[in-house]
């Protein structure tokens, strides 16, 4: 069995930081190639099952979790924890996911993987039995004395799965690139992904 988690309780501070008003106030709303993104996603990866805590999104939503920590996206996965199954597929709301990184995602079949760039993580996968060094992880970094919401990202989860520092960025093992992603941090970047799209 597998669950499929859609992770939209951020608190996109960038998108609204860079917010003119003439696109949704959530960013998981935009819309690409013709429907709102999270519907998008939702149907690329049937019956997954989408964490927020905002009204506007739940209601494009066909299953959703209301997680009880949204500190960070770590804080918000470890929320998640109780619905883990033998795989879980973890997805965030605000990325266009391309067919070859689907593809690559539902044949998986390393225990664990990283689906991103050099500058963007947008998926991971982890079978069951990576689960206790998942949460082994999320403790360690949370519990740090030296941790604040701003390391609370998949990449500082996937430095410390590899036993590196998690505030310092580099790429090690179980990590696959993708370059048919594309993550919106804020208006600009969804802008430009628009225009592209429609050259």
């Amino acid at each position: 069995m597998e669950r499929k988690l859609i992770l939209c309780a951020g608190r996109q501070e960038r998108w609204l930081h860079d917010h003119d008003g003439k696109l949704p106030l959530f960013k998981q709303l935009v819309e690409v190639d013709g429907q709102v993104l999270i519907k998008r996603i939702q149907s690329q990866f049937p019956n997954a099952m989408v964490v927020t805590n905002a009204p506007e999104i739940i209601k494009h939503s066909k299953y959703y979790f209301e997680p009880e920590d949204t500190r960070a996206t770590i804080c918000t996965l470890y929320s998640t924890m109780k619905m883990w199954d033998e795989w879980n597929t973890i997805l965030l709301g605000d990325v266009s996911y391309g067919q070859k990184t689907i593809d690559l995602i539902s044949s998986q079949t390393a225990p664990m993987m990283f689906y991103g760039n050099r500058q963007e993580i947008f998926a991971v996968k982890f079978h069951v039995v990576q689960m206790v060094s998942v949460v082994k992880a999320i403790h360690s970094i949370v519990n740090d004395k030296l941790w604040s919401p701003k390391f609370g990202k998949l990449w500082n989860l996937y430095r410390r799965l590899n036993l590196r520092d998690y505030r310092v960025h580099d790429i090690y093992d179980f990590f696959t690139f993708v370059s048919d992603c594309e993550d919106f941090d804020n208006c600009e970047q969804y802008y430009k992904y628009a225009k592209d799209k429609a050259i």
